[in-house]
């Protein structure tokens, strides 16, 4: 065999090698495509078999609308029900004993009234403290409180 016929040989087998890797990736790949396409009834099978359900848009819309308004009138129910409790709370006024502790600042016990829903928020009880100015004229001890007192007739009393 001569080299001629060896390099006809070998561009020939070159030649067969790139028309079977064309034909390959051109015709293969349609065949692969068409055997991944999914179906409705494939779709529902796999769903099925995994304990799942398939909603239109339209169904999840309206389910969703659904759980926003049951979630807002529980909400509404929660706080009129808050409410309910405060006003009964505010109907008759409680006796509470209040401790001061040596060394407890103004900031400390206006968040210890805040905490036992003497006063509301901290920062008035402070306001008032320092209109009335006692603000360094806490003593420390028990006083007996009332809910429904004010936060000057509370000065007052723990100013003693």
């Amino acid at each position: 065999m001569s080299k001629q016929e060896a390099k006809g040989i070998a561009a020939g087998l070159l030649f067969a090698a790139i028309l079977l890797t064309a034909y390959y990736f051109m015709f293969s790949n349609v065949t692969a495509e068409e055997e991944n396409q999914l179906t409705d009834a494939a779709v529902e099978q796999h769903l099925e078999e995994n304990g799942m359900v398939m909603l239109k848009k339209e169904e999840y819309d309206a389910l969703n609308e659904q759980k926003i308004t049951t979630d807002k009138q529980k909400q509404d129910d929660k706080e009129s029900e808050e409410e309910k409790e405060e006003e009964s709370e505010s109907d008759e006024p409680k006796k509470v004993t209040f401790t001061i502790n040596e060394g407890s600042t103004s900031l400390e016990v206006a968040q210890s009234l805040v905490d036992q829903k003497l006063v509301k928020k901290s920062a008035d009880f402070i306001d008032t403290l320092q209109d009335m100015n006692k603000e360094t004229a806490v003593q420390p001890g028990e006083y007996e409180l009332q809910s429904d007192m004010s936060a000057a007739e509370i000065v007052d009393e723990i100013t003693r």
